[in-house]
């Protein structure tokens, strides 16, 4: 008799959320991301197109959901069967059925333990112990059967290589627990953990799902933290709903998009206008500000190249003639305006002509005056959008 394996699966928001916000990637690109940032992509090998990894991706993120295992695999192998390269369709659907079978055990089970952490991290005050835990049948392997009802502080660095899943098809899980309950147990020294290899090809540690530039930074120094961007800079990814962009711009954005939350919240609430830098190069915060109803004033680094953010308290989120001097004056890579919950992006991507450079500074001159033509100003800014001087969208 042949041996099954059953897999208990349940409904996880947090899990799923995590699978479907995973930019896709073609394996080439993919493979030129830092291993911190793989697990925020998602790609197979031998398959290149962009809506044929969607679309699995988003199969797999159907188990959390609420599909049944066998749903969701057969579902993903069906996706995978037109790139099987076999001789005849029965040696197709067994490879599509097993890189199915893969696929589930990786992505699902790294979002479950994605999502626990998460959990548990939040409640690590009331229940700063893990337990780690072994499904306990005879599938389980001796590396991980020796740590089976091993307890230690969920602070303890040694979980950054050992949460599971930290191998392949590893099914282990963590089980917080408060003081009374680990002491009851027994609670391991760091001398006394296992400490089992990985295989090397594995990467896994679901910090990495959460860390944002500015716990980059503080890990890094400045020519390790340059030399990560560039990596980033290297990989072409494509989140839902945007453009292909680098894993560097899409992580910059998402870093600007969370700030300008923050910063237009409080923007909202007493109406003064707010400016923040970070370098372009590694993402680090150089400067902010505070002003007032008349705008912001901030003092730029010299010799960089960077990213702005600023609110306006009133209006729209339309670049005014004073915030095209100031970009283009300074050279930044890219602009940010936050009014309300409206977030534009902008830059510059050439330089003006001498006529509308001098338009510009007229315009801005009016502007202060109030006595400024908006209609016409809008037109201007059109005309140079269309004519590939600027670059502007609304973000989400």
């Amino acid at each position: 008799m042949t041996a099954t394996l059953t897999i208990e699966t349940f409904p996880n928001e947090a899990a799923a959320d995590y699978i479907r916000g995973k930019a896709v990637a073609d394996p080439k690109n993919f493979g030129n991301l830092p291993a911190q940032l793989k697990q925020r992509a998602f790609t197979v090998a031998g398959i290149e197109q962009m809506d044929a990894l969607r679309r699995l991706r988003d199969a797999i993120a159907k188990l959390p959901e609420g599909a049944s295992w066998d749903e969701a695999k057969r579902e993903i192998a069906a996706g995978i069967s037109p790139f099987i390269d076999a001789d005849n369709d029965s040696k197709r659907t067994t490879a599509s059925r097993a890189r199915a079978e893969f696929l589930l055990r990786t992505h699902g089970f790294q979002a479950y333990a994605v999502a626990r952490h998460q959990q548990q991290m939040e409640t690590a005050r009331d229940f700063p112990y893990w337990k780690y835990e072994t499904v306990g049948d005879s599938r389980v392997r001796a590396g991980h059967a020796a740590l089976d009802g091993k307890v230690l502080r969920a602070d303890d660095p040694w979980w950054n290589t050992h949460y599971p899943p930290w191998d392949w098809g590893c099914r282990c899980i963590v089980v917080a627990l408060d003081e009374e309950d680990a002491q009851e147990i027994g609670i391991s020294t760091r001398a006394e953990m296992p400490t089992p290899q990985r295989s090397g090809t594995f990467v896994f540690d679901p910090t990495d799902a959460s860390i944002d530039i500015d716990a980059l930074n503080a890990s890094r120094d400045e020519p390790d933290m340059k030399l990560f961007a560039n990596m980033c800079r290297s990989a072409t990814v494509q989140a839902d709903g945007r453009k292909p962009e680098t894993m560097w711009e899409l992580m910059l954005d998402q870093k600007m998009q969370k700030t300008a939350r923050a910063e237009g919240s409080r923007t909202d609430t007493d109406g003064r206008e707010r400016a923040v830098v970070r370098d372009y190069m590694t993402g680090k915060k150089i400067a902010e500000a505070t002003g007032d109803e008349r705008g912001v004033k901030i003092e730029m680094p010299k010799d960089a190249t960077v990213c702005t953010l600023h609110t306006h308290p009133k209006g729209d989120n339309t670049p005014s003639p004073a915030d095209l001097l100031f970009g283009h004056n300074i050279g930044s890579r890219v602009d940010y305006i936050a009014a309300g919950k409206q977030l534009r992006r902008w830059q510059w991507l050439k330089t003006p002509t001498p006529e509308d450079a001098k338009r510009i500074q007229a315009f801005d001159a009016d502007n202060k005056a109030g006595t400024i033509d908006i209609n016409d100003y809008n037109e201007f800014l059109r005309r140079l959008v269309t004519d590939g001087y600027i670059k502007m969208e609304e973000l989400p």
